[in-house]
């Protein structure tokens, strides 16, 4: 199935919402036809755990380059420790779900440099289909915190759609 992801304005009724303003926010979303029982929490699992190999070498990358700085990176882990913080709340080297609705999941990445939101949504769309998002928004904390987003925003772009793209996959081939 050919997905199509396009970048939107983030909707307003979204919880989302509440974390801005801020100094970097941007959303994503594809029409899917997702079941009515696939939940944000499972597209958050599948968004974070089924990564393409070009993918994990650019995250292998970062956590190189910015180690030095002391900067979190994400360690070597199985799905299951990332889906546990996702469903259960619990906490996680890297990140933690910061709220939560039925039709949202927020996970909140909290490092040195930035703070970042990173939002998967459902909602009904047309003809049976839904629409699927994923927001981030971003705070930056010091003057590095916007160095660092800046200098990989373009490879954030390109990422977070792939990523959404494979998530939705990941669900679409479970029913």
């Amino acid at each position: 199935m050919n997905l199509k992801v396009n970048k939107v304005n983030l909707n307003k009724e979204l919880l989302v919402n509440k974390y801005l303003p801020a100094n970097y926010a941007d959303a994503f979303e594809c029409i899917t036809p997702i079941a009515n029982h696939v939940t944000p929490d499972n597209l958050q699992v599948a968004f974070w755990g089924s990564e393409k190999s070009w993918i994990k070498a650019l995250f292998k990358l970062r956590n190189m380059l910015v180690k030095p700085f002391g900067l979190k990176t994400s360690k070597k882990e199985s799905t299951s420790s990332i889906a546990m913080c996702i469903e259960k709340g619990n906490g996680h080297h890297i990140a933690s779900v910061s709220d939560r609705s039925p039709n949202e999941t927020i996970l909140l990445l909290d490092d040195r440099h930035l703070k970042a939101y990173i939002s998967i949504s459902i909602v009904d769309a047309e003809d049976d289909l839904k629409r699927v998002t994923v927001c981030t928004i971003v705070h930056f904390h010091n003057w590095f915190g916007y160095l660092y987003f800046y200098s990989i925003e373009l490879f954030h772009s390109i990422v977070v759609k792939h990523m959404l793209k494979r998530s939705i996959r990941a669900n679409l081939q479970k029913n």
